[in-house]
């Protein structure tokens, strides 16, 4: 993949606190925020984005005098494609940058394109899971498909790309470092991800969250390697924090933290008693389930494994409860029952 200048350059934003912005599209999700800042050794970046989105990043810096060579550090929040898999080919641009991210990640993901075709399995697991309809199914599966296949692509048209996940300094809950001159703490915050750590400024009061809340939502990838357990947990404990500024890798800075902290366990909660009654009236699957609880818009665009993956950790909440229970039929798809 060549790196090139696009014709549409993202702006770099100045946002406080010595922060920069840069929003960066892409073609399958909403657009990513990348956050940096100028330390006495260059630059460090919270997350880099999607591989395709290089070119983008690369334009932004130029619009303020920086290039890949000035990138001294990245954090990664996660693993997940669109916050790191411009890491593959960055790396070989960037020659002078060293990459951090949670140990367990570091040490778990190995080579990242086989780990992101057991992530395109559990993701059609999930849709069959939904999808009783074959013709649909079909076409759900076709469209996902497409879009994984656009990924593998783009790492595919480059001779410069390693697929083994680079992390030089692998992070644990709690430790603290200090990068280019700003001191940062970093916290373990499973439940979106398996790995998700939150990057805290703590003399700014800012913290860096990744996608733990996306516009007053959740997203938890209950399926592959979210957990709503976990995420109760993380939510519980950040509100424990002296948080001043939250700034997510998706949508505008949170505007009121510990509030829209509060309202997101409370919308679950609303959530989770929507589902228990919508089973009362009687049997249901997923799909129907994600409908009545987010809306049938959620099918046009990528937030469909989302969704499904958000009212399926709910599901399996319950499950181990013992409120509902699984019926499981052909080819995967599964209707749940209330349990009386």
């Amino acid at each position: 993949m060549k790196v090139t200048i696009p014709k549409r350059i993202p702006e770099m934003e100045d946002i406080g606190d010595g922060i920069f912005k840069i929003v960066l599209p892409q073609p399958f999700y909403a657009p990513n925020n990348i956050y940096l800042y100028e330390g006495n050794d260059g630059l460090t970046l919270i997350d880099s984005g999607y591989i395709e989105s290089i070119p983008m990043l690369q334009a932004s810096l130029k619009t303020k005098g920086f290039s890949f060579k000035d990138i001294r550090h990245i954090i990664y929040t996660h693993n997940h494609l669109d916050h790191i898999s411009s890491a593959l080919v960055l790396k070989s641009y960037a020659k002078n940058v060293t990459y951090y991210g949670y140990r367990a990640m570091a040490d778990g993901v190995g080579n990242y394109l086989e780990s992101m075709l057991l992530f395109e399995e559990a993701t059609e697991d999930l849709f069959h899971k939904a999808f009783g309809d074959k013709e649909e199914l079909g076409r759900i599966l076709t469209e996902s498909r497409k879009g994984w296949r656009q990924f593998f692509s783009k790492f595919g048209e480059t001779k410069k790309g390693d697929p083994v996940l680079r992390i030089d300094v692998a992070i644990d809950h709690n430790d603290s470092l200090e990068l280019g001159g700003r001191l940062f703490r970093f916290l373990h915050t499973p439940g979106h991800n398996l790995y998700h750590i939150t990057p805290v400024d703590p003399k700014a009061g800012v913290y860096f969250s990744g996608d733990l809340i996306i516009a007053n939502l959740t997203a938890i990838y209950s399926e592959m390697d979210g957990s709503l357990g976990d995420y109760y947990f993380t939510l519980s404990k950040l509100l424990e924090e002296p948080i001043k500024r939250m700034l997510p890798a998706h949508g505008n800075e949170i505007e009121d933290p510990k509030k829209t902290i509060t309202l997101v366990k409370k919308t679950l909660s609303i959530l989770e008693k929507g589902v228990l009654r919508r089973l009362r009236e009687g049997e249901s699957d997923l799909k129907v389930l994600m409908e009545a609880a987010i809306g049938k818009k959620v099918h046009n665009g990528g937030h469909l494994p989302t969704a499904l993956g958000l009212v399926y950790s709910i599901i399996q909440k319950l499950v181990l409860e013992g409120q509902i229970r699984i019926d499981k039929r052909d080819n995967g798809y599964e209707v749940f029952h209330i349990v009386t």
